[in-house]
């Protein structure tokens, strides 16, 4: 079992993640942190814990973190995901109240108590993740593993932007958060669009109906968040979830190790994640830059792990 921190903006996928990651023993979840990104901090920290509570659980600490990214107002995605950040699925607010710390600090204790043991999973902007490291230097050789959900690398031909032709969405949202975990020096697996758009990944109808069938929780709740999906964008994308499954199963996914390039700034090229280096480069002085890149996912047996844990 892999202690874990997931740092999230949910949204749909990441609600999905985190309804996988509370049914998946492989992984214990420490406590939830919530970044700006889909939503506002205020929205994401509240969807945090309305699916919490609708799943009764109520012994996973929520930390609420950055407003912003580090040197731009946000722009959310709430065009995408619905007017509450959840597919207008109806949960009623949360009653459990926020942890009483920064999201950073509540990652940078984590990690500090427990060095070399924690997993972070990050499936937004990597805003409070920068902060943690910014504050605590070493906080970054600490982390067992940090697995982010991010970028589009060119590896397959999915691996284009979401955001604008060039970029992904969580990258893009803030590009100087993303540099600063990147060349941090990490363990980072990076799950990026090259793997989450690919086709046979994806939910569909077919699926939808599967997930009907069955009459617990979870799988109303998640019925209704994949139905908004589908209804709205022809398929439900896999992007959170399927960074997830790189602790649930590392089989699912290829990587390649390679050094990447963060187009910070607010040019056409914001956000862009430049592939520097393949995994054939030698080792260097510059190895605290080299990431491992997702570069291809088993689709359906990936569904079958989601839908069977569902």
């Amino acid at each position: 079992m892999r202690k874990v921190v997931l740092d999230m903006d949910p949204g749909i996928d990441d609600a999905l993640a985190l309804i996988l990651a509370l049914k998946s023993p492989e992984v214990q979840i420490l406590g939830i942190t919530t970044v700006a990104g889909n939503a506002s901090v205020e929205m994401t920290a509240v969807n945090a814990r309305r699916v919490l509570e609708y799943l009764n659980i109520e012994s996973i600490p929520v930390a609420m973190g950055a407003a912003n990214p580090l040197d731009r107002p946000l722009a959310d995605a709430l065009s995408y995901h619905g007017p509450d950040g959840l597919g207008n699925c109806g949960l009623p607010p949360p009653k459990l109240p926020l942890y009483p710390a920064k999201a950073w600090d509540f990652l940078a204790r984590s990690v500090l108590d427990a060095p070399g043991e924690i997993t972070v999973v990050a499936t937004g902007p990597l805003t409070n993740v920068a902060h943690a490291f910014r504050r605590n230097p070493k906080l970054p050789g600490l982390l067992a593993r940090l697995v982010l959900m991010g970028g589009a690398y060119g590896l397959t031909p999915y691996g284009k932007g979401n955001r604008t032709p060039f970029a992904e969405f969580n990258i893009w949202q803030d590009p100087e958060a993303a540099h600063i975990v990147f060349n941090s020096g990490a363990n980072v697996f990076a799950v990026g669009l090259d793997v989450t758009m690919c086709p046979g990944a994806c939910l569909t109808g077919q699926h939808l109906e599967q997930i009907k069938t069955k009459h617990t929780a979870a799988a109303h709740l998640v019925a209704q968040l994949v139905e908004y999906e589908v209804k709205h964008h022809g398929c439900c994308r896999m992007h959170d979830p399927i960074a997830l499954a790189v602790l649930l199963d590392t089989s699912l996914l290829d990587f390649t190790l390679a050094k990447v390039e963060v187009v910070e700034g607010n040019d056409w090229d914001r956000g862009v994640t430049r592939i520097l280096a393949p995994d054939s480069c030698q080792p260097s002085a510059n190895d605290s830059q080299l990431i491992h890149v997702a570069s291809a996912v088993d689709g359906p047996r990936f569904l079958k792990l989601f839908l069977s844990r569902i």
